[in-house]
């Protein structure tokens, strides 16, 4: 066996012996892409089982369309939680594509992180089934508001650990917090509202995009989108 760490293409082998396929690695990347593209695979996993949620009715033609709309919440759920889980894909990616490495504390988190994001399927499923039932929603929010806390906690390792290709201002730094915190706070305050009205804590969810627009105004540094 070759001692070559690039697979040992460059020594021919012996008279005789079987010729073996080689994979050469071309990068020294590769642990860094092994986090990366298992991210993406737990990603698009959770987004495609998210149609598992959404039976087929089985009915006899004459009642489809009754059926149908009677699946109109778990359709409903469906789009709501894969724009949902795209978000948090979105940021997964502009996150990873700043780092210049990963440690194993922040790979750690990563896996806590997509375990919250692999467990969305089952509270959307849930929640499209018993739409009227607070707790469906609560879990719902619960799972949400975790993914999205994870996000601030693998942030903050991310910049006490040194893996961003530039060291961030501070002032950047307490805008990121504090926008990463924006869904976790709304999430969990939809939790009361989901024992009362179920219908208007599923609808308080969209106050996460005016108030991160109105966070953008007041604090955003100027070098944000440069450095982020």
């Amino acid at each position: 066996m070759s001692d070559d760490p690039a697979g040992g293409g460059d020594r021919p082998p012996a008279a005789g012996a079987p010729v073996e396929r080689r994979y050469v690695r071309h990068s020294l990347g590769l642990e860094f892409d092994r986090v990366a593209f298992f991210s993406d695979a737990v990603f698009a996993i959770a987004m495609t089982l998210l149609v598992v949620g959404v039976g087929i009715p089985h009915v006899v033609e004459s009642n489809l369309t009754e059926a149908l709309r009677g699946k109109r919440p778990e359709i409903m759920a469906f789009f709501i939680s894969f724009i949902v889980i795209g978000n948090y894909w979105l940021g997964h990616h502009r996150f990873f594509s700043r780092l210049r490495s990963v440690s194993p504390r922040l790979m750690r988190w990563n896996l806590v992180y997509l375990a919250a994001i692999a467990f969305t399927p089952y509270p959307t499923a849930l929640t499209g089934l018993y739409e009227d039932q607070a707790i469906s929603v609560v879990m719902f929010a619960i799972t949400l508001g975790v993914a999205s806390g994870l996000e601030a906690v693998m942030f903050y390792v991310a910049y006490s650990d040194h893996l961003f290709e530039q060291d961030l201002p501070l002032d950047l730094v307490r805008w990121s917090m504090i926008a990463a915190t924006i869904p976790v706070a709304v999430f969990f305050l939809s939790i009361p509202i989901a024992f009362v009205d179920t219908g208007v804590a599923l609808l308080s969810w969209i106050l996460i995009f005016p108030l991160e627009a109105i966070l953008d105004r007041k604090l955003k540094p100027s070098d944000a989108d440069e450095l982020l």
